[in-house]
C-alpha cells in the first residue's frame, strides 16, 4: 500500500534529489523531474510504500518504491545503494524490457555503470527483523465490529436489519471523524487495483460507486495499463478494496441475469448496464445519505472536505474525464434499478475480512 503524509513526502522529495545526484555521477542528463536516456525523457517518481520488501521498480507507472521504515533506518549511504539498485532495475527495463529481475541483462546494466557488488546483490542488509508489516489494531477492530453489524443487516426481521445497518454506518462515521480529531497529519494510503489496458464502462461505472465511501478513487494511466488508485484512510482503502473485488465480479453476475430476463445483448448494452448500476446506485445513496442525523450529516460533510484537502497534497491539480461509450437506453435503464437494489454482500475476503460498506440503509 502506497502511503502519504508530511514525513513520506519529504522524504520522497530527498530521495528523488539522491537519484539525480545519482543519474549526474553517471552523466545522465537529468532535465527537472525527468533523465534523459536513449533519447526518450523519463519521469524521476519516487514512493513511499507500507511492507517487507525495501524497494521496488514499478515499470508500467515509472515509479521507484522505498519501504517507509527506510525513513528511520536507513543512513544516507544505504539509502543511496538501494536507490541505484532500484536505478538499476529502472534502466534495465528501458534497455530490455520485462526481463528476470536480477538475471544477466540486470548484471550488465550494474557492470556497465559500475555499480558494485554491494549494489547488484539482490537484498541488501538493513535489519530486515525490523521491517516486518505491523498491524493496524484500530482499523481490524473496527471492520469487524462492522461485519458483526452487516451480518445482522441482512436479517429478515426488517427492524432489526435497519438497525444494524444505522450502527454500522455510525461506528464508520465515528471512526473516520475521530481520525481527523486525534490524527490531522496522519498518513493516507493509496492502492492501486482493477489494472487492464485501457478504460472501459465497468471501470467508470466502479470508479463512480466508490466516490460515495470516504475514499478518493483516481483513474490512472500508465505506460500500455490503466487502474483506480484508491486513496485515503487505512480502514477506508481496506473497505474499498473489498467493495472492488466483489463489484467486479458482481457486475458480470447481474449482467447475466439481465441479459436473459431484459433480452439483451452487445457490447453497447453492457457497457450501458454497468453505467446504469452505478447510477441507480448514486441514487440510492445520495437518498440515503439525506437520512443521516444532522450532527452525522455535518461530520460527513467534515470527512469528505478533509479528504480532499489532503488528497490535493498527493494529486495537485485533477483532471476529469467522461465516458464516450454509446449509450443503450433501455439497457441503461435495467442497470439503474440494479444499481438501486445493489447490496455489497460478504462472500469476497481476499483483500481484507468482514468489511461491508458505509451509508447504506437496508430497505
Amino acid at each position: 500500500m502506497i502511503i502519504y503524509d508530511q514525513t513520506s513526502i519529504a522524504f520522497i522529495q530527498r530521495a528523488q534529489e539522491v537519484l539525480r545526484d545519482i543519474l549526474a555521477d553517471l552523466k545522465i542528463p537529468v532535465k527537472k523531474s525527468r533523465f534523459l536516456f536513449n533519447n526518450y525523457l523519463y519521469p524521476i517518481k519516487v514512493v513511499v510504500f507500507d511492507g517487507t520488501d525495501l524497494g521496488h521498480f514499478n515499470a508500467p507507472f515509472y515509479q521507484i518504491g522505498l519501504n517507509r521504515k527506510l525513513i528511520y533506518l536507513a543512513k544516507d549511504s544505504v539509502l543511496r545503494d538501494i536507490l541505484k539498485h532500484e536505478l538499476a532495475h529502472y534502466l534495465t527495463w528501458i534497455k530490455f524490457g520485462n526481463v528476470s529481475p536480477h538475471g544477466p541483462e540486470f548484471k550488465e546494466t550494474c557492470r556497465d555503470f559500475g555499480f558494485t557488488e554491494e549494489v547488484s546483490a539482490a537484498t541488501i542488509n538493513l535489519q530486515e527483523a525490523n521491517l516486518s508489516k505491523e498491524g493496524d489494531l484500530e482499523s481490524e477492530k473496527v471492520l469487524e465490529k462492522v461485519k458483526k453489524l452487516l451480518q445482522l443487516a441482512q436479517s429478515s426481521n426488517s427492524h432489526e436489519a435497519e438497525l444494524a445497518t444505522i450502527k454500522a454506518n455510525a461506528l464508520l462515521l465515528r471512526h473516520n471523524l475521530d481520525h481527523i480529531t486525534t490524527d490531522d497529519e496522519g498518513p493516507v494510503f493509496m492502492e492501486r487495483v482493477l489494472f487492464q489496458k485501457r478504460k472501459d464502462a465497468k471501470m467508470a461505472a466502479i470508479y463512480d460507486i466508490l466516490r460515495h465511501f470516504l475514499v478518493k478513487p483516481v483513474i490512472s494511466f500508465g505506460r500500455g495499463i490503466c487502474c483506480i488508485e484508491i486513496t485515503g484512510t487505512k480502514t477506508n482503502v481496506k473497505l474499498a478494496l473489498y467493495i472492488v473485488e466483489f463489484l467486479e465480479r458482481e457486475f458480470d453476475h447481474l449482467w447475466e441475469i439481465a441479459r436473459k430476463e431484459h433480452q439483451l445483448s452487445g457490447l453497447r448494452s453492457k457497457n450501458s448496464f454497468f453505467l446504469g448500476i452505478a447510477k441507480g446506485f448514486d441514487h440510492k445513496m445520495t437518498s440515503n445519505k439525506m437520512e443521516l442525523s444532522p450532527d452525522d450529516q455535518k461530520g460527513l460533510v467534515l470527512v469528505e472536505k478533509n479528504l480532499n484537502t489532503r488528497i490535493k497534497q498527493i494529486y495537485g491539480k485533477l483532471s476529469s474525464s467522461s465516458s464516450s461509450h454509446q449509450s443503450d437506453e433501455r439497457a441503461g435503464a435495467v442497470g439503474v434499478m440494479k444499481g438501486k437494489d445493489l447490496t455489497i454482500r460478504k462472500g469476497v475476503e481476499s483483500y481484507s475480512k468482514g468489511l461491508s460498506l458505509p451509508f447504506f440503509k437496508s430497505k
